[in-house]
Order: C-alpha cells, then structure tokens, then sequence
C-alpha cells in the first residue's frame, strides 16, 4: 500500500482535481519517461479500488477525509458518479461517499447522477424520477435541492472530461453556486506523458 503523503494536482484550469496519473494497461510509455515505477503502482492501486479491494477503499476513504477537512470544509455536497457498465449494486464511489457523511466530513445525496449505458444495476432501472441529461446516458436525479449548494463530483478517473462537464453544467443549471471535481487518478494525455516527470509517492 502507498503512504499517505500523496499532493493533490489541480486539472482543467482548476476545475477539478486529482491525486496522481492513471496509467491504462495498455498505454505504451517509454521507460526513460520519468519514475514510471511509482505512477504503475499507484495505477494498480486504482484498479484495485475499482474491483472493490477493502483496503484500497479505506486508503481512499482516508486521503479523501482529509483532503475535504482541510480543503473543502466549506463544500455542501460530495456527489459520486456511477459506472456507465457495471452489474453491480455497491460501488465504490458510492461506498466511500456515504462513509465521507458518516464521517461529518461532508454531506451526500445517494443516486443522484444515473448512468443509463451498458448493463443496469437494479437501484436504476427502478429509478422513475430521471430526466436525461444529452445522449450520453447520463441522467440526473431532480428530486435533490442543489441550490445554492458547493458540490463536489466524485469518480475514480477522469480521462477527456466530457462526463464531469456535462454533471458540473447540469448542476449550475439547478442553481448550484459552485461545482468542482475530485478524482483519485489522470489519464495522461499525450502532451502529459513527454512531459511526465514522475515522484516517489
């Protein structure tokens, strides 16, 4: 397991943040390319978070406990976003945001965004009270008062951004007075990788 001294990384001029670069499997990186060793190790981390490792939800839980307290104390929301294929009714960004409330860390609202691409968990196909958002398949729970609030939307990885603009726009929409985003890893863009420097973490 990595240490907990992981520096949080601003992205999108400063729309959202993020904790390190995710390194897809089959993304091919030259070896001379910076202290890749570090950055697949935490990569692997991440895949073990999205495959429901225990411990890699609690390390998670933990650097985002204290991210938010000492960060975003004055955030309302935290919002997780849910996986556009998954069979599964627990997940874990879903997971780590309810223990972020039990904690007094910061609040939540269960299921508010909705993806509706792939395969369906059960708590979404009997979800009546959705209005789709584009033709993405992501929708949004209305029935939630997301006025005035800070909302911060949550997901694993962010790669183009496309999903978390559409989320934070919808948002704004709803009379939201500000909406950022977190993420646990980066996919480096091409331009990201020649610059990629790495660091012990």
């Amino acid at each position: 397991m990595l240490q907990n001294n992981i520096n949080i990384k601003t992205g999108g001029n400063g729309e959202y943040f993020y904790l390190d670069y995710y390194i897809p499997k089959n993304k091919k990186i030259a070896p001379n390319q910076g202290k890749l060793p570090q950055s697949v190790k935490y990569s692997d981390l991440i895949l073990k978070y999205k495959k429901g490792d225990s411990k890699a939800i609690a390390f998670y839980i933990k650097i985002l406990n204290n991210i938010i307290y000492n960060y975003f104390y004055f955030y309302d929301l935290i919002l997780p976003v849910p996986p556009s294929n998954s069979y599964l009714d627990v997940y874990p960004n879903s997971q780590v945001c309810l223990y972020l409330a039990a904690l007094g860390t910061i609040a939540t609202y269960e299921k508010a965004i909705v993806c509706t691409k792939g395969h369906k968990p059960g708590h979404i196909e009997n979800n009546i009270e959705l209005k789709k958002m584009d033709s993405n398949n992501i929708s949004f729970e209305y029935k939630y008062n997301y006025k005035s609030k800070k909302i911060i939307i949550f997901d694993d990885i962010i790669t183009t951004g496309t999903t978390f603009k559409l989320i934070k726009n919808a948002l704004l929409k709803e009379g939201a007075s500000a909406v950022t985003g977190i993420f646990l890893g980066k996919t480096p863009t091409e331009e990201d990788i020649i610059n990629f420097t790495g660091r012990d973490i």
